[in-house]
């Protein structure tokens, strides 16, 4: 059975300056719990500073000048939530890696659980709700109907499973050599390895703070879930738009047919809705073929996936300000 020799704890944060105190006491307590049942020998907790525009940086360099244990790497400006992820994972140091948000809605007491599966030869465990209960109702059914349509499409992903994971330091290592700019780290991940353990807990409503998830971030994850994993939205548009070429061929071939027996052919309205309806069909899938080119259009620029401004530590040395990968 392995053992954790040094346990790493990513947290990203962006404007967390009401939760980080209560936060790093209950990562702290977890951690020291682990260590005293030699659950592991070391552990650092890594926070991510994601461009706050609070005084999450400042609340963080208190925390660090009261423990050892603790790094912050600030980044230069908000990368999105999935940037700031991938910069905590490559700049942490663990056998083991455990990525957690920082409003405390995912229990750290799991933490030791996920620990547990690792022990026994996991590379990942995922952290994965009971229920939804504490979302509301358009946020359920809007994940509910999200997780069922990319399984329709083909994406791997497990359902009702966020950010909340362990890595091992070999599968976190493949991770950061991955190109891909424009990310969806829940099903990357999936992607990598596909021998998983699965820890179940019931999320906890946000304490203190408020979400940085709003209506239009959520469309814009989802929208990047469906467009950077598989590629079924455009092979319906073909035969979409195959099935409506039909369907006018038929439509010439009927209206040829009224004018050679009958003389007449039926009045503008019969002209002007099939028009209104083949052009929307044709604006909506320009609009998705763009969202393909555009999102490779991100990808050959090779523009830096994060920045970093200043890394705080207790060891002495600094990486470089600059990263790109």
């Amino acid at each position: 059975m392995r053992k954790i020799q040094f346990l790493s704890i990513v947290v990203p944060c962006h404007n967390e300056k009401e939760v980080l105190d209560a936060t790093h006491r209950r990562l702290l307590h977890v951690c020291e719990g682990l260590r005293q049942s030699k659950k592991c020998s070391q552990f650092e907790i890594v926070y991510v500073d994601n461009g706050s525009t609070d005084q999450t940086l400042e609340v963080l360099q208190h925390i660090f000048e009261s423990d050892k244990h603790v790094r912050i790497i600030a980044l230069r400006r908000n990368f999105g939530y999935q940037g700031s992820l991938s910069a905590g994972l490559f700049y942490a140091n663990g056998d083991a890696v455990i990525t957690i948000d920082a409003d405390l809605q995912d229990s750290p007491e799991k933490i030791e659980e996920m620990v547990a599966y690792y022990e026994k030869g996991y590379d990942l465990v995922l952290g994965v709700r009971e229920d939804r209960k504490a979302d509301s109702l358009f946020k359920r059914w809007f994940s509910q109907s999200y997780y069922k349509c990319l399984q329709a499409m083909g994406v791997e992903i497990v359902y009702n499973h966020g950010d909340f994971r362990l890595m091992s330091k070999e599968l976190v290592k493949e991770f950061n050599g991955l190109p891909e700019r424009n990310r969806f780290i829940r099903a990357m991940i999936l992607q990598l390895e596909s021998r998983y353990a699965v820890v179940y807990y019931r999320r906890e409503p946000r304490r203190d703070g408020v979400t940085k998830f709003n209506i239009t971030s959520l469309f814009s994850l989802a929208f990047s879930g469906i467009v950077s994993f598989t590629y079924v939205p455009l092979r319906m548009a073909s035969i979409l738009g195959g099935v409506l070429c039909v369907f006018s061929i038929g439509g010439v071939i009927w209206v040829l047919y009224v004018k050679m027996v009958h003389d007449q052919v039926p009045g503008w309205a019969s002209t002007l809705l099939p028009m209104l309806i083949l052009g929307g069909f044709q604006l909506f899938f320009l609009g998705l073929i763009g969202e393909y080119i555009g999102r490779l259009y991100m990808e050959v620029k090779h523009r830096p996936l994060f920045v970093v401004r200043s890394e705080f530590n207790h060891g002495g040395g600094s990486f470089q300000e600059r990263m790109d990968i």
